[in-house]
Formats: C-alpha cells, structure tokens, sequence
C-alpha cells in the first residue's frame, strides 16, 4: 500500500451508521479525557446524543483507532449566543435550523487530529459563522469566528 508524504493522509474523519455504537464510543472516548471526564454524565451523554442523532459529529480516525472526535450545533445567532455566553441551553429542535455553528466538543489525540477535525468542520459548514466557548482557556473562553477563514477573533 503506497502511503502519502502527509501525516494527515492517515487520518479519517468519519461517522458510523449505527447511532446507538457511535454514542456510546463518543461517550467513552470524551469521558476519558478532560474536561469532558468531569462533566456530569447526564449532560455529557445528553450532548453526545443530540450530536449524533442530528448528524453532527465525526470521529478522526487513525489505523483503525478513534484519535478524536468533534460534535456541533446549528443555531439562530441569537441561540447560540444565549447559549455559549449565557449559559442557556436551546432545545433540541433549536440545534437543528439555524446558520451559526456552536462548536460543543472538540476533542484531539495530537496537533495533526485537530487539524484534520477542523477540516471536517470546514468541509460540512463552510463560510458559516461559528461560536464556541473552550472551557480550559484562561481569561474569556468564548471564541468566534467564520469557518473557512485562517484566522479567530476572541470576544
């Protein structure tokens, strides 16, 4: 099998049919790494959930192991911001019809993971505005932006 000069031609970005499977590995692969392992499972499970059964999610996939995983929303602006900055949570059928991307979970083995996750996001929501808040982050954790374009603006 010849194999390229990339790194990132060894990673895979995929999702897997069965929705009952492709929860519980997010599950068990988010709750094994911080800070998703701290989460209560109810909220944590909940998340996931909503992710896969509205076809918002993928999992990086590297010799047949999961390397990683992303998980998003489709909000109204207005949800998204209510949500991520205010801390209240849409119902399920808000994270479905709108045109801003709330990034939920971004998770990643390495640099080169994260880079093929983000390109996956790219790839599904191009030019879509994005929110998201990174819970490890000092200082403001919320994060905004346009997919497809190199660089973020924090607020």
């Amino acid at each position: 099998m010849a194999m390229g000069n990339n790194v990132l031609d060894l990673i895979s970005v995929e999702q897997i049919p069965d929705q009952n499977a492709a929860l519980g590995l997010a599950a068990r692969y988010a709750a094994a790494r911080q800070p998703f392992g701290s989460y209560r499972a109810d909220r944590l499970i909940g998340s996931i959930a909503g992710q896969v059964q509205r076809g918002h999610y993928g999992f990086a996939i590297r010799a047949g192991i999961i390397a990683g995983y992303v998980g998003w929303a489709l909000c109204e602006p207005a949800t998204a911001r209510e949500w991520i900055e205010g801390g209240r949570v849409p119902t399920p059928d808000q994270c479905n019809q709108g045109d801003m991307v709330v990034v939920l979970m971004v998770i990643a083995d390495d640099p080169q993971v994260l880079r093929r996750l983000h390109a996956y996001l790219r790839t599904n929501n191009p030019g879509r505005d994005y929110i998201g808040r990174r819970a490890q982050r000092p200082g403001d954790p919320v994060r905004r932006g346009r997919i497809g374009l190199k660089t973020h603006a924090a607020s």
